[in-house]
C-alpha cells in the first residue's frame, strides 16, 4: 500500500492500481475541515461531529475525483452481514429510499459504472473486491461479527450468483484496521470463530493462560478469502494498523465513541 501521488492523503493499493478499469482509495484522517478528536477527514455517518462538516468532508474527497457526494454508496453499517446489489434499480431511486435500503447493510457488490462502492472503518476490515473477467465489484466491511457471520463468503456468493464471477478472478484488498497487536477481546469472541468453523491457526494469541486474546482480524479475512478460492497472490493486505498510526487514522479502539471514520472505495470506469 502507498500513498497517492496526486492525492497525498490517500491510499491506494499496489495491486488495484495496475488495474485500469478501476479507480480506488482508502482515506486517511488528514484534509477535512472537523475538528477536536474528528480532526480532519472524518467521512463517517454518525457521530458527534457536525453533519455540515461531514457533507463538506465528503465532498472534498468527491472533488478529488470529479464527483458530487451522492456518486459515493456509503451504506449504513451496522456490524452484520447483508450484502447489498447496487444496480440500475437501486440507483433510479430517491435519495430518501436509497438511504433506507443502505440501513443494516455491511457489503456493496455492482457491474454498474461510474459509481463508488464504499465501506466505513475505524479499526474494522475494509475489503474490496474486482473481479477484472466479469467487472464487477464489491466494498466490504468486516468487523469480528460480520467476519463472524462470513460476510465474506456471503459477498463472493452473490458475486458468483448475479455476475457469474469465479473467485480465481477477484482480486482482493485489504485495507487499513487494528493490528493483532491492540485487537485484544474477550473469550466470547474466540469461541464465535470456532464455533462456526473457522481456523484461526496464526491469526490469534494469548499471552498469558489468564489474558484476553488479541486476533488478527485481518489475516482471518485474509485466510476467508483464500479459503473460497481466492488466489494467494490475488491478495493484497495492509500493514497499517489504525491504532497505533494515531496521525493517520481515526481509531475506535483508541477514541472511544469520539472517533470518527476513514472511507475505503473503488469505482468500475466508464
Amino acid at each position: 500500500m502507498k500513498f497517492n501521488p496526486e492525492q497525498a492523503n490517500l491510499l491506494l493499493f499496489d495491486l488495484l492500481d495496475k488495474e485500469e478499469d478501476i479507480v480506488h482509495f482508502s482515506t486517511t484522517r488528514i484534509g477535512g475541515v472537523s475538528n477536536g478528536t474528528y480532526a480532519s477527514l472524518n467521512l463517517g455517518n454518525f457521530s458527534d461531529d457536525s453533519s455540515l462538516n461531514i457533507y463538506e468532508n465528503r465532498s472534498i474527497l468527491a472533488r478529488m475525483f470529479y464527483k458530487k457526494p451522492e456518486d459515493f454508496i456509503i451504506p449504513h453499517q451496522t456490524h452484520g452481514s447483508r450484502v447489498l446489489l447496487v444496480d440500475t434499480s437501486f440507483l433510479s431511486l430517491d435519495r430518501s429510499t436509497k438511504i433506507s435500503k443502505l440501513y443494516g447493510i455491511d457489503a456493496t457488490v455492482t457491474q454498474e459504472k461510474d459509481v463508488f462502492l464504499c465501506a466505513t472503518t475505524a479499526d474494522c476490515v475494509p475489503i474490496l473486491l474486482y473481479d477484472r473477467n466479469k467487472k464487477a465489484i464489491a466494498a466490504i466491511h468486516a468487523g469480528w461479527r460480520g467476519t463472524v457471520e462470513r460476510i465474506v463468503e456471503k459477498t463472493v456468493v452473490l458475486m458468483q450468483k448475479t455476475f457469474g464471477s469465479s473467485p480465481a478472478d477477484l482480486l482482493a484488498a485489504i485495507g487499513p484496521a487494528i493490528s493483532m497487536a491492540y485487537y485484544e477481546v474477550g473469550d466470547e469472541v474466540l469461541e464465535a470463530f470456532h464455533a462456526n468453523g473457522f481456523d484461526l491457526t496464526g491469526a490469534f494469541f494469548r499471552a498469558t493462560p489468564h489474558s484476553k486474546v488479541h486476533i488478527d482480524l485481518k489475516e482471518i479475512n485474509r485466510m476467508e478469502l483464500i479459503r473460497l478460492g481466492v488466489l494467494p497472490r490475488h491478495i493484497e493486505k495492509s500493514s497499517y494498523c489504525t491504532f497505533e498510526n494515531e496521525h493517520l487514522f481515526f481509531s475506535a479502539r483508541r477514541q472511544t465513541v469520539h472517533s470518527g471514520r476513514m472511507l475505503t472505495g473503488i469505482l468500475l470506469k466508464k
